[in-house]
């Protein structure tokens, strides 16, 4: 477990809106070395009693501070924008898949929660000159605060966007197509090639960016998102006020049915495809449901379960296992459901650990049993369900007493955690927004 700089765990709703201003920063802060009050160039290393610090549970005392041991993450850069960001996705690149070798590069989207409507931007980022952070603690447990350390380059551009982003999600197949959810209750499509080809050039001079596409059939606005990895162009989306909608490409447009599916008796908060079936989705709701449907039959799901106590939040589909999907929930807990045995409403594994609303939950794309999720409990956990318990609990240290034996990794040090991603073509690498900024981080043990 590896414990970031953090202020304390703030419990807030897992759709809350981000409206606190951040000015444009970049790079990562010091970790401290002030313990019991004293200064830096008083501090005793070998004095100091460490020890891991569990959000929730453990308190901070007064002239204690948190830090975090470098030599846990491979690689930690965080990066801030204008304003927080509630979404953010992996724009798909042709650098080539299993990249390892650094220094990295990597594209991405996020989408602003500011403070008026009309200062909301999308931005697309190549982050490049990612390197390695890991600091060996035999060799320099201690980092010098005059130590010069290189940081990522960060090429951005961006262009305005009406009302704060609730969703954004790039098409798998284009990732110059990135469709948003604004909070005006609209639905926009994007063709960003000309903003991508700026990125790998010095072209300043661009025209101005306009939709492709607007649907703004829905009566309220939604975070429900979802392309289809198996029909290039086609798009669900759904809303607040419980509504679906499919969307089909039509040569260089997009049709739209204007009868919605039904099922949902509240907020549809999260939408996935299958990944084998090109006619298959599930959603997730506030009305405490995870539902299967049939694309073709709109009038009522094919299969649903009372899957949490409270709304649920998030869900997604396992890419290598198809018969596995997890659900996160305001109860702060997040489930693993076998769709073999889908009319049972009994979920394969329930786990416990968070403590604030479940925000954001992926499985790897490539690891079939690992996963990541973030919380509102300022904490990003990853997640190996294929680990037993090897600790002898009887002789365990009570520190590690609650903490489940999949549980591989915490990252904390972000505030209001809202989106947790793989990156798809770098094995063990993260990417989580907040309203704190984005941190992009590879930890040691993945």
């Amino acid at each position: 477990l590896a414990d970031m700089h953090s202020s304390g765990r703030k419990g807030k709703k897992a759709k809350r809106k981000l409206n606190e201003e951040k000015s444009v920063t970049s790079g990562r802060s010091k970790a401290s070395r002030v313990l019991q009050g004293l200064p830096d160039n008083r501090m005793d290393e070998d004095k100091a009693e460490k020890s891991i610090w569990r959000a929730g549970v453990d308190p901070i005392e007064d002239g204690e501070q948190l830090d975090y041991d470098p030599s846990t993450y491979i690689a930690y850069h965080p990066l801030n924008v204008d304003w927080p960001c509630l979404s953010i996705d992996v724009l798909r690149d042709p650098l080539g898949f299993q990249r390892k070798k650094f220094p990295m590069q990597m594209y991405l989207t996020c989408g602003t929660q500011a403070a008026t409507s009309s200062q909301n931007k999308v931005y697309l980022m190549k982050v490049s000159n990612i390197h390695k952070t890991q600091i060996d603690p035999e060799k320099d447990d201690l980092m010098d605060e005059d130590d010069d350390e290189e940081e990522p380059d960060v090429n951005a551009k961006s262009f305005k966007h009406d009302g704060g982003v609730n969703r954004i999600r790039a098409m798998p197949q284009a990732a110059n197509i990135i469709a948003t959810m604004s909070e005006t209750k609209n639905v926009h499509l994007w063709d960003t090639q000309h903003l991508l080809s700026a990125l790998d050039s010095s072209d300043d001079h661009l025209p101005n960016t306009k939709p492709l596409y607007t649907f703004s059939g829905h009566s309220m606005e939604g975070f429900a998102l979802d392309w289809s990895p198996t029909v290039p162009g086609r798009l669900l989306t759904g809303d607040c006020s419980k509504f679906i909608y499919l969307w089909e490409r039509k040569s260089s447009t997009w049709a739209i049915d204007k009868t919605p599916y039904i099922g949902h008796t509240a907020s549809v908060e999260d939408i996935q495809w299958s990944p084998v079936e090109k006619n298959v989705f599930a959603t997730c709701s506030a009305d405490k449901t995870l539902r299967i449907w049939d694309a073709r039959t709109r009038k009522k799901s094919a299969l649903w379960v009372a899957a949490h106590k409270a709304d649920v939040n998030v869900i997604s589909w396992n890419k290598l296992k198809p018969h596995l999907m997890l659900s996160g929930s305001d109860d702060c807990s997040f489930k693993v459901w076998d769709l073999r045995r889908f009319k049972s409403s009994t979920p394969a594994g329930h786990f416990t650990y968070h403590r604030g609303p479940i925000t954001s939950i992926q499985w790897h794309p490539t690891e079939e049993a690992m996963l990541a999720v973030a919380s509102d409990d300022d904490q990003v956990s990853i997640w190996d369900l294929a680990l037993e318990d090897d600790i002898d609990t009887k002789n365990a240290d009570n520190q590690f007493k609650d903490i489940p034996p999949q549980l591989l990794f915490v990252h904390q040090g972000q505030q209001y955690v809202k989106e947790v991603r793989f990156h798809p073509q770098i094995p063990g690498m993260i990417i989580s927004t907040a309203q704190s900024g984005i941190n992009i981080f590879k930890p040691c043990n993945l």
